[in-house]
């Protein structure tokens, strides 16, 4: 009886704790997201076109830091093991940094924009820190195909639960603490604080039981890293489907305030659309072990895509006179269909085993830090882009709001997500990692891993 439950404990305390992570980083990923660009532009006072410089150049920054986080990864020992640590280690940045970034001090106009940019700078170096290690470690969790898609399955619905309560009460909260910079410095510190202990219960329920024979510690270059890329042909076509997925995404996300309060004029209902789009996205885990075991992650992929891509076109069509009750369902399946940033993780598994299998070199830090490069370049992509087009359209703090204004906001928010969101379908056409050919791929790697211990082993009876 005892041995059962140690196994149950076994089983699902790792799934617990990579939940908890999520749900911790979600905390305070969710303010840079959601509310950094409107803090910037409605709050602190700087305008569109400086606030889309700033994403742009910040997340760049970010983007080429990514594979070079990846690789110190790679390169970690200790006794917790390569990824957990900086779960750990990278925490007390995160907090101290993000606190600081919502913080609206008397500066002038350039020392607004120049501590935007030391602050934003930090926040997002040592939330990658963080999120790579956190993306990394499940594939040093289990060496199981298929419990890494349970894993990342319990991640999403964790990071979807938590999603939907901040869309349901953080517009509220700001509201009802004056909706001035000190309103999202108050609330962004709730969140930051209550991310603390869900971070930390991903460290300590964790535990990291594959050990790469393949490597000794030695920390990975960037160019290194960027070398596995090209080495990697399906990682590269991941890769680039990631990053305008990710622009299509950010786009939105960054602009959709803007598309609630101005061009549908219902600031009343944008906690409950964006509740909309988080309960789609909360179903996303369920949907998509069974959609990627009938599809496999190629098809899937693609058409969740599609029908992505579908769901924003219907929501530009509406118009800005639209019925609020056909917004939120064309929202909810807006957030339904968006299962490709899921799919990704596992995809990005199956990467690395084909790397492993082509090159002979297993390293998950680097290849999840290259896809977390993809993703902040998709970041900065989106992130300018939707407030570059507002910019360019006339939006500014305190414009008149008319009916074109209206139409070309509803063109940057949904249109230019569509129309990315279809462009990301194409570089996954040429990717053949199926279904089958990753179980070849895995029992080939088996035996390889096998023939690697026994020679080390070998080589220890030798030496005594």
């Amino acid at each position: 009886m005892a041995a059962a439950s140690r196994s149950v404990t076994s089983k699902y305390l790792p799934r617990i704790g990579y939940m908890s992570a999520e749900m911790g980083t979600t905390f305070s990923f969710y303010m840079i997201s959601s509310f950094l660009s409107v803090f910037y532009t409605d709050a602190v006072g700087l305008t569109p076109m400086v606030v889309s410089t700033l994403m742009l150049v910040v997340r760049v920054i970010d983007a080429v830091a990514a594979p070079i986080m990846g690789g110190i990864i790679d390169g970690t020992r200790s006794k917790w093991g390569r990824c957990r640590p900086w779960l750990l280690w990278g925490l007390p940045f995160l907090v101290l940094l993000s606190i600081l970034t919502f913080s609206n001090f008397d500066f002038s106009g350039a020392g607004k924009v120049m501590y935007a940019y030391i602050t934003y700078i930090g926040l997002e170096l040592a939330y990658t820190l963080v999120d790579t290690s956190k993306a990394a470690l499940v594939n040093t969790i289990t060496a199981d195909g298929q419990e890494r898609v349970v894993l990342n399955s319990w991640r999403s619905a964790g990071g979807s639960i938590i999603n939907i309560v901040l869309s349901a009460i953080t517009m509220p909260i700001i509201l009802l603490l004056g909706n001035d910079s000190g309103a999202y410095q108050i609330t962004n510190i709730i969140y930051i604080i209550v991310c603390i202990p869900l971070i930390l219960c991903g460290f300590f329920f964790c535990k990291e039981t594959v050990v790469d024979a393949t490597t000794s510690g030695e920390k990975v270059k960037f160019t290194e890293s960027l070398g596995s890329l090209l080495k990697n042909p399906m990682l590269l076509c991941l890769f680039l489907s990631s990053v305008l997925g990710v622009a299509a995404s950010l786009s939105r996300i960054g602009t959709q305030v803007y598309y609630y309060q101005h061009s549908l004029q219902r600031a009343d209902l944008v906690g409950t659309i964006m509740v909309a789009y988080q309960v789609g996205q909360f179903l996303v885990p369920f949907v998509v072990p069974t959609v990627l075991r009938f599809l496999g992650k190629k098809m899937g992929m693609i058409v969740a895509n599609l029908l992505d891509g579908v769901a924003l076109l219907f929501l530009f069509l509406l118009g800005p006179d639209a019925n609020p009750v056909a917004v939120i369902a064309g929202t909810f399946f807006v957030g339904f269909f968006a299962m490709s940033a899921l799919m990704s993780f596992s995809a990005t598994s199956d990467c690395i085993e084909y790397g492993y299998f082509r090159n002979g070199k297993r390293t998950p830090g680097a290849s999840v830090g290259v896809m977390t490069m993809s993703v902040k370049l998709g970041l900065a992509i989106g992130g300018w882009l939707g407030l570059f087009l507002l910019g360019l359209f006339g939006y500014q703090q305190g414009v008149v709001v008319d009916d074109g204004m209206r139409e070309s906001i509803n063109f940057v928010v949904n249109a230019v997500p569509a129309i990315l969101t279809f462009l990301s379908v194409l570089p996954m056409i040429p990717y053949t990692l199926t279904n089958k050919r990753m179980k070849e791929i895995s029992a080939a790697n088996a035996e390889t891993d096998a023939k690697l211990a026994s020679q080390a082993a070998g080589e220890v009876e030798a030496a005594e």
